[in-house]
């Protein structure tokens, strides 16, 4: 029935679940700003919480998501996943106040995602590819930015025809019929389920490392250096992005554009981010893991810079994609440096363990700005501050060792 390497079907499944998990969130919300703001009166401090909420509630479900996709079936903890995002969706449209909605961020959706999400793709990843596991990775996150390019239009389209609330309901409900069933027919646990074997090969003796590896406990993940070092580096990264791309929506109508111009920055900046995966997922099976993150670093830090100090509107969307170029290695990158690190039998539990200790740097930078906004009536020192935060995740790349990696 499976001629060829149905391995390459599964990445394309995960580019695809990247897509709607990520895309519907996080990309989508920088649409729904303004709207929310203006349905409820709320500050953009408040505004900007709701996706640290996210982050914060998806610290607390990652451990048990983690411990979860390392012992179960992947395509039932993906079915699962749909649908509690797909209800949580709907759930946004009959939101009263702001309050509700970030209750229902933070609960029903911030579950939906974590099952539905990076996590479970990242590792049903490692069973199918072993020596192609960080290019596979690279190619599945994909789904992350290019969601990024096509779902705020999308949005701020259904949002002009209809409302934000219906608008939240038909992504929901769409998620349950389609993605759900999706999930259920489509998804493989492993290669030997359909006599396959990892990567492709054609004999076994070639087959992943997974079963010499050792199975590491809590105790043993958080003695490795490594460990920290990749919590800092990369909570920097995403406090930074929070910071800065989580207001491009509103900071391009500040500066006296239309919405349609806001949301094609955000869709350029998706797209410097779909790039940046490709390119950074090659650099690290050329260069060493350190030379890597601090290419990706240097990037992301010159171009929140330039997005600050941008002119006129086709400067700011040059800078945005050079922002969001240098922004888009970090989740490959985190994915392959988790794995290379503990090992794909280790990873669910490794970055799932890693994920609270990321939360509290990480959720700091969306409401900083929104606060920093509300208090000095632009965002000048907010940027400012993040692009400094980039060069603090640079400092603390010299002190990354990870195991196999190419001499710097």
């Amino acid at each position: 029935m499976f001629n060829s390497f149905y391995g390459w079907k599964i990445v394309g499944a995960a580019a695809l679940i990247n897509f709607f998990s990520i895309g519907l969130p996080f990309y989508a919300f920088s649409v729904f700003y303004i709207h929310l703001q203006e349905e409820f009166n709320a500050s953009r401090f408040l505004i900007s919480s709701t996706l640290s909420i996210l982050i914060i509630a998806g610290g607390v479900f990652a451990p048990i998501c983690g411990h979860l996709v390392d012992r179960y079936s992947i395509k039932k903890i993906l079915s699962l996943g749909s649908l509690l995002f797909g209800l949580g969706l709907i759930a946004l449209g009959f939101c009263q106040n702001y309050y509700q909605f970030l209750i229902v961020y933070g609960s029903i959706l911030s579950l939906g995602i974590t099952l539905f999400g990076n996590l479970s793709t990242a590792k049903l990843i490692s069973f199918w590819f072993n020596k192609k596991n960080g290019t596979a990775i690279g190619y599945a996150a994909l789904g992350i930015s290019l969601s990024g390019v096509f779902i705020p239009p999308l949005a701020v389209y259904l949002i002009s025809v209809f409302d934000w609330r219906i608008t939240y309901m038909i992504f929901g409900t769409f998620i349950i019929l389609v993605m759900m069933p999706f999930c259920r027919f489509f998804i493989i646990n492993k290669p030997s389920e359909i006599n396959q074997n990892i990567d492709g090969v054609e004999s076994s003796e070639d087959v992943s490392l997974n079963t010499k590896v050792e199975i590491m406990d809590f105790w043993a993940i958080i003695k490795v250096p490594a460990f920290w070092i990749l919590i800092i580096i990369f909570s920097l990264q995403f406090c930074a992005n929070l910071g800065v791309y989580s207001h491009i929506f509103p900071y391009v109508t500040d500066l006296g554009f239309d919405i349609k111009k806001a949301g094609y920055a955000v869709s350029v900046g998706a797209f410097g981010a779909a790039l940046g995966k490709i390119v950074f997922g090659k650099l690290i099976d050329i260069f060493s893991a350190r030379i890597t993150l601090w290419i990706s670093i240097i990037i992301q830090g010159i171009g929140i810079l330039l997005v600050s100090s941008s002119s006129s509107y086709n400067l700011l969307l040059l800078a945005v994609l050079a922002m969001s170029l240098g922004l888009g290695g970090t989740v490959p990158l985190m994915n392959i440096l988790f794995s290379k690190t503990f090992s794909p039998v280790n990873f669910g539990k490794a970055l799932g363990m890693a994920v609270p200790f990321m939360v509290p740097i990480q959720v700091v930078g969306g409401p900083l700005s929104g606060w920093l906004f509300d208090t000095f009536g632009n965002y000048d020192l907010a940027f400012s501050l993040n692009a400094g935060v980039c060069f603090i995740a640079f400092l603390f790349v010299f002190m990354l060792n990870v195991p196999s990696d190419k001499h710097s």
